[in-house]
């Protein structure tokens, strides 16, 4: 059985059409709340009754609670559909919830589980939903600390100036253009008016200027040129990179501060989770007995997995 390439988004589109046209089919049921509710009480052999202030709907015997709906409302806005608090919002919401419970028991009752193609996909859901509870539970219990971020904040950091440059360049085709154009400055000509005239660069125009920058942002040659010149001094070599050869002149240059450690924390922070991730993956897998058969190529179009 080849899966439908039904897009999630146009599925739940259509539930939601039908929903607001079965109002009746949810009419039993208290308007959901707007905010989470407690986890539903353990299963018993008693039936799902409405008086238990937790269900909100009963399809077919099965309950609905308030905390599966929430996570369910909470899946749609992460998937960009149209949802908020109000009751109509809530209500179109929960109706489409029922028309996907409505769905599953009639796949159930067909056997659809039991195929193949979607065994496996229900499996790789179980996998990804049991791996992600992992890593919150992991990360939750391993938050990086306070003083964690101060260290890393301190290596990174501490006593670190940069520096910046204000430059112009001349960008020229050839060797023997940018040398000719060197000599012209050895006699005495305006670096500016030499790039309005000579530069075949976005720059020429503006007499080469580059504005304020750091070693970072140019490439390679470039940058080591400039960090070589002393300001106010140009190149008495052609410089060459893939866009050609340059004469460049370092005009100013500037220290640059540290950025606090608030302005970066964020930063840190990412780092220090995507530390902690790997170290518990790492363990995982030093842990467990892993035995890997390279995958055959992969099709072009693998039948089981649905287009977004």
């Amino acid at each position: 059985m080849r899966l439908p390439s039904t897009p999630l988004l146009l599925l739940g589109a259509s539930l939601l059409l039908v929903g607001c046209n079965e109002q009746a089919s949810t009419e039993k049921a208290a308007a959901p709340a707007t905010t989470e509710s407690a986890m539903p009480s353990t299963p018993t052999e008693a039936k799902p009754d409405l008086n238990d202030p937790n269900i909100l709907v009963i399809v077919n015997g099965n309950a609905i609670t308030a905390n599966s709906f929430s996570l369910f409302n909470q899946q749609r806005l992460q998937m960009g559909r149209r949802g908020g608090n109000s009751p109509e919002e809530q209500m179109a919401a929960l109706n489409e919830l029922v028309n996907f419970t409505l769905l599953r028991q009639d796949a159930e009752a067909l056997g659809l589980e039991k195929q193949a193609e979607v065994a496996v996909m229900l499996d790789l859901l179980h996998t990804r939903v049991l791996a992600e509870a992992a890593v919150a539970e992991h990360m939750q219990k391993n938050e990086p600390s306070e003083e964690g971020l101060k260290q890393l904040y301190e290596q990174q950091y501490s006593g670190q100036q940069n520096q910046e440059y204000k430059a112009r360049h001349i960008l020229l085709k050839t060797e023997e253009e940018a040398s000719a154009v060197i000599s012209e400055l050895d006699k005495g000509a305006d670096f500016a008016e030499l790039a309005k005239e000579r530069s075949t660069g976005p720059s020429g125009p503006q007499g080469g200027d580059l504005g304020w920058f750091d070693q970072n942002q140019m490439v390679e040659p470039f940058a080591n040129a400039v960090v070589a010149l002393e300001s106010g001094s140009y190149t008495k070599a052609p410089v060459q990179t893939q866009f050609g050869w340059h004469v460049i002149l370092r005009e100013e240059h500037r220290d640059l501060e540290p950025p606090p450690l608030d302005e970066v924390r964020q930063q840190l922070m990412q780092q220090k989770q995507q530390e902690v991730l790997a170290s518990y993956i790492a363990q995982l897998r030093e842990k467990g007995d892993v035995q890997i058969q390279p995958p055959e190529a992969t099709p072009a179009h693998p039948p089981m997995a649905p287009k977004k």
